[in-house]
């Protein structure tokens, strides 16, 4: 949501947090910064021209308190900042805009290994399992892989609101294991992600483990199979919007989600006897109640992670 000014508007001594930050040149070569800030009203884009930028200092994912003007540019209002000064930590703190986040996780479930073709068994056993001795247990591993899975469930938590939500493929209505959570249910994978991607564009930040590598690329791949539109680009690099838990607390390599709870004194989602393995056959005996709650669990429990995380580990003020 753009912060509302007109043009011409006088900014002094305003605060706004530094979501973005680059230093690019105009057509004679001169530097000037670009940046993106934020409060509590939304988003602005500003400029910091050559000849201020000794009286400004900023950083990405600081507070500033800046004095400049509003101008408009081919229908876009953005800040010409005169000058800035990053403010204390307490200053700060409340000015901080919450930005409006999205925990999320997925739940996946595959064909039978029957019913792929001879091409498709050989691919799955001896290209994207060929590490799994097992044979048998690399059959059972199909809703692991976008082409031969979809996604049966979504579960969405809010660590602001304290609110989640699951989306869920089920031939029946199903209630919310837990009061805080709402449960939607659809026909099919597309219907779902149509919903998804409506509810997902209205927030700024993704919190995930282990999305960068499965959530993300799943829900992409199965959208783009289902003819349906992915409304934003999914950047891994972007960080500070797309938030992969396992890859901000690990120790030489990522951690299961599972022993991070026992850890840091979470629940476990996993206590109650069903695990991520289990779906694909929950699925297919048509146990979408295990399923939705599960997931529901798993958000719930990413979310209380981020939420530490984000207090005492991220090193932000």
């Amino acid at each position: 949501m753009a912060i509302k000014y007109g043009p011409n508007d006088l900014i002094r001594d305003e605060h706004f947090l530094v979501t973005q930050s680059e230093i690019k040149q105009t057509s004679k070569g001169e530097a000037y910064y670009q940046l993106e800030l934020a409060n509590k009203d939304g988003k602005i884009e500003a400029k910091i021209w050559n000849n201020n930028i000794p009286y400004c200092n900023v950083e990405v994912g600081k507070v500033i308190e800046l004095n400049g003007k509003t101008q408009e540019y081919r229908g876009v209002i953005s800040i010409i900042v005169d000058s800035c000064r990053i403010v204390t930590s307490e200053e700060a703190e409340a000015y901080k805009p919450v930005m409006k986040t999205m925990v999320f996780d997925i739940e996946t479930a595959g064909k039978k290994f029957e019913d792929l073709d001879k091409t498709e068994q050989e691919y799955l056993l001896n290209n994207l399992e060929k590490n799994e001795e097992d044979k048998e247990v690399a059959k059972t591993k199909t809703g692991l892989y976008s082409i031969f899975g979809q996604v049966c469930a979504i579960g969405a938590f809010n660590p602001h609101s304290k609110k989640g939500m699951v989306l869920v493929v089920s031939d029946k209505e199903l209630k919310p294991e837990k009061e805080n959570f709402v449960y939607k249910t659809f026909k099919n994978e597309k219907e779902l992600l149509i919903d998804f991607w409506k509810i997902a564009v209205d927030y700024e930040v993704f919190v995930t483990y282990n999305g960068d590598n499965f959530d993300f690329p799943y829900l992409i791949i199965r959208s783009g199979i289902n003819r349906v539109k992915v409304p934003f680009e999914v950047n891994r690099w972007k960080s500070e919007r797309f938030v992969d838990l396992q890859n901000k607390i690990r120790q030489n390599h990522g951690f299961k989600l599972e022993m991070l709870c026992k850890a840091f004194g979470i629940e476990n989602p996993k206590e109650q006897g069903v695990r991520g393995d289990d779906v694909s056959k929950l699925f297919e005996t048509k146990e979408f109640q295990k399923i939705a709650d599960y997931v529901a669990r798993d958000a719930a429990a990413t979310s209380q992670l981020y939420l530490i995380w984000k207090e005492f580990m991220s090193g932000e003020i």
